[in-house]
């Protein structure tokens, strides 16, 4: 029962009001300098689209459209500030950009335009970021800044939702805050992408004394999966550990210490928790996964009816698609699957081209990895798409049940291995001509450096990684 605020001793109440204005003042504070730097928008845009703290409050600020006004701020700054725009090339910018043609041309046939409208906006703002981030975040400095933001804005979720598993033995279901995470089951397999990221921190941390806590942060995430209770995520958290033990080089100590974990996490969750999991050995006696399978063979029917360009966004709210391909006296719900939430609604047109993205998006982290390791300078832009890689295969593994295909922080993703191959080129290029200027000459083998341990935030010798911007006419 909700009692009046006024009667509530006045403290909650102030409480709620401060949180409303500690995020406006925030976010309006910051606009105007998103319009003289662009940059400052996007890191804005991608700490509210995360972390919504927005989803905190319970004024104004809490059906405020903060998101909006960011974006129309920040584009106007891109359009204003003179400066020559250019986006990479890259085979993921490319079939992106294919496929936001064709979810636009989905959206005019579809079933219900009217329906499909809220759905292809949010998309259309999602991949319109995407490559606003990838045009103004092409230096070392700023893609350090938005990894940073990203993952101090995940670490306050991870955080939260880890302590209060343990608080409450894991008889407590952790739930979405809204936004891309708007359910506990899309929450999972957010924590569950968030999980290679904390170890690339790990790996690489910011500040020394950021290590140990990066490693913390990988279990809170973890632990942040147990406690949604979530079958999808778990799956995702599952995927992710078994990739994570076959890249590394230390599986037989990685795999001890995964069976730790899991050994201590199984009698660690409450019983609901392991009913929940067990249950999806008992597929067919689930109601929860039985109204999936009907969801799915909807997909199935209406696509076979319109294989080139489905029913649009949310076509399994169209009453007309309804009659047509639900079978009699069963329920409608969501589809809860990535997969066939795309053939429903773009038709197999739609999902191959959406199956191209996930895998040029897997494979060119893969391949990128495997260049930028092999070179001290880049290094750390290897392990980032590494993870980056990883994070793909939990999020390919929990969309089997979870309807996350406009889901943000994938296409963060993307944005991060264009923005590495972007940076990479330009620092290796910039290796070479440092080299050969060393060698005294084409012909002349170039002199190794001898370096301390390399860090991502600084070059071989000590200095702040700024000569890249000034050279590609941008300031860091």
């Amino acid at each position: 029962m909700q009692g009046n605020p006024t009667r509530e001793g006045g403290g909650l109440w102030k409480v709620r009001a401060v949180r409303d204005a500690i995020v406006a003042l925030i976010v309006l504070g910051w606009l105007p300098f998103a319009f003289f730097r662009p940059v400052v928008g996007v890191l804005l845009w991608f700490w509210l689209s995360h972390m919504n703290p927005h989803a905190y409050t319970y004024g104004f600020a809490a059906s405020f459209g903060f998101l909006d006004y960011v974006a129309l701020v920040t584009l106007a700054g891109l359009v204003m500030d003179g400066t020559r725009k250019k986006i990479p090339g890259h085979p993921i910018v490319v079939i992106l950009m294919t496929y936001l043609v064709w979810i636009i041309l989905t959206t005019i046939m579809a079933f219900d335009p009217g329906n499909a409208m809220e759905k292809f906006v949010h998309l259309f703002k999602v991949l319109l970021f995407t490559f606003v981030a990838i045009i103004t975040m092409q230096t070392p400095n700023r893609l350090k800044g938005i990894l940073f933001v990203l993952m101090m804005s995940m670490a306050y979720i991870g955080v939260k939702g880890g302590l209060y598993t343990i608080a409450t033995g894991g008889g407590g279901r952790v739930q979405g805050a809204g936004g891309m995470m708007g359910d506990n089951n899309q929450l999972a397999v957010a924590m569950a992408m968030s999980l290679p990221l904390a170890i690339y921190f790990f790996q690489h941390p910011p500040k020394p004394y950021l290590k140990w806590p990066a490693l913390g942060l990988a279990l809170c995430f973890a632990i942040s999966v147990v406690g949604t209770q979530s079958r999808g995520g778990f799956a995702a958290l599952a995927a992710v550990s078994f990739m994570m033990l076959m890249k590394t080089r230390r599986k037989f100590t990685a795999l001890f210490v995964m069976a730790a974990l899991a050994v201590g996490g199984y009698y660690f969750a409450p019983d609901s928790w392991k009913n929940r999991i067990e249950s999806s050995e008992k597929t067919t006696e689930d109601d929860s996964f039985r109204g999936r399978v009907v969801m799915w063979k909807f997909s199935s029917n209406l696509a076979d009816d319109n294989p080139i360009e489905g029913g649009g966004f949310d076509v399994f709210y169209v009453p007309r698609a309804r009659e047509l391909y639900m079978s009699p006296g069963e329920k409608a719900r969501a589809p809860h699957s990535i997969y066939f939430e795309v053939l429903a609604e773009h038709g197999y047109t739609g999902l191959v081209l959406w199956l191209t993205i996930l895998f040029t998006g897997w494979y060119a982290g893969g391949t990128a990895a495997k260049r930028y390791r092999a070179h001290e300078e880049t290094r750390w832009l290897g392990d980032l798409c590494a993870a980056c890689q990883l994070s793909m295969v939990g999020y390919a593994a929990g969309g089997l049940t979870v309807n996350i295909a406009t889901f943000d922080y994938f296409h963060d993703l993307l944005a991060f291995i264009v923005l590495s191959s972007v940076i990479g080129e330009k620092l290796l290029a910039r290796a070479e001509r440092r080299g050969a200027d060393i060698g005294g000459g084409s012909d002349a083998e170039a002199v190794p450096v001898k370096s301390k341990k390399w860090s991502p935030y600084q070059n071989r010798d000590g200095q702040a990684v700024r000569a890249l911007s000034r050279e590609s006419g941008h300031r860091a």
